[in-house]
């Protein structure tokens, strides 16, 4: 199998470095072709020296710091598809550059492709220290269209509604058939989308057993005040974004959109209301 590693960096040099590290470590393990296509976005702590001088075959494409994830990848998967030397039996891998690849984890990935051929194949990681499942996939969990629980992984491929985008693989063809990772998000939202684009095509989307490496989930801001709070919830990097939630919403929800979006910002508030109300 010969795999094409898509990643985004910011600013994350250490971290950026020991995921190719890692990644190439495991391929090597497996006898797996790897290269690694990987956007950097402006970084300014010597992350595009670094990727430069490193032994890996990777093409090093810039931003300049406003791309964020959702962009980052959409660019690195597009420039990867569009080019003359990927060969169409190949599997594109999504790769977050926070993620520590176990040794074995192509074998256990190119099993999984293997059982479920043209599917979307999801590795789910761990807590570095506690060994609970960080991210994986997901499986819907309430009436809001974007509520999702973390599934366990098990012994045996598992069937999910959508996943995060930590470890994807995704076989070339069926990347031309989704249409692409969507750059127009702000950061989030991207990885679920692709994943609800893929079941609204039919393409399976599967959590392959077992966990393929660490990675910590991202840590939790603490409070500030509730402007702060509400203004971090609407940027960039917040779930309720609303640019992007109009954008993952008017897929599904073309006509009611508008009242999800409501019920979103309602829903914050009376969380928030309700956490002031308990610190009286």
């Amino acid at each position: 199998m010969n795999f094409i590693v898509l990643m985004a960096c910011h600013n994350r040099k250490p971290l950026t470095v020991r995921a190719i590290e890692r990644a190439q470590d495991a391929a090597d393990f497996a006898g797996i072709q790897i290269s690694f296509t990987v956007f950097d976005d402006g970084s300014t702590d010597g992350t595009g020296a670094a990727l430069e001088a490193m032994p890996q075959s990777i093409q090093i494409l810039r931003g300049d710091g406003s791309a964020f994830w959702a962009k980052s990848m959409a660019v690195a998967e597009e420039v990867t598809l569009r080019s003359p030397e990927t060969s169409t039996d190949s599997f594109l891998l999504w790769l977050n550059d926070d993620v520590e690849l176990d040794l074995g984890a192509f074998l256990a990935l190119a099993d999984a492709i293997t059982r479920n051929p043209g599917a979307v194949i999801v590795g789910a990681m761990r807590d570095p220290l506690s060994g609970d499942v960080t991210y994986s996939g997901l499986k819907k969990s309430g009436r809001h269209p974007l509520k999702f629980s973390v599934i366990t992984p098990q012994d045996a491929c598992r069937p999910a509604d959508t996943f995060n985008g930590n470890l994807v693989a995704v076989p070339h063809e069926t990347a031309r058939l989704i249409g692409g990772i969507d750059g127009g998000f702000s950061h989030a939202f991207a990885d679920i989308d692709y994943g609800l684009r893929s079941a609204r095509l039919n393409i399976p989307i599967v959590l392959a057993p077992g966990t393929y490496g660490a990675c910590a989930r991202n840590a939790i801001p603490s409070r500030g005040t509730v402007r702060d709070d509400w203004a971090a919830f609407r940027g960039p990097k917040g779930g309720g974004n609303y640019p992007s939630l109009r954008r993952i919403l008017g897929k599904s929800h073309k006509r009611s959109w508008r009242l999800v979006v409501a019920a979103t910002y309602i829903l914050w508030w009376a969380r928030r209301m309700q956490v002031i109300g308990s610190l009286r």
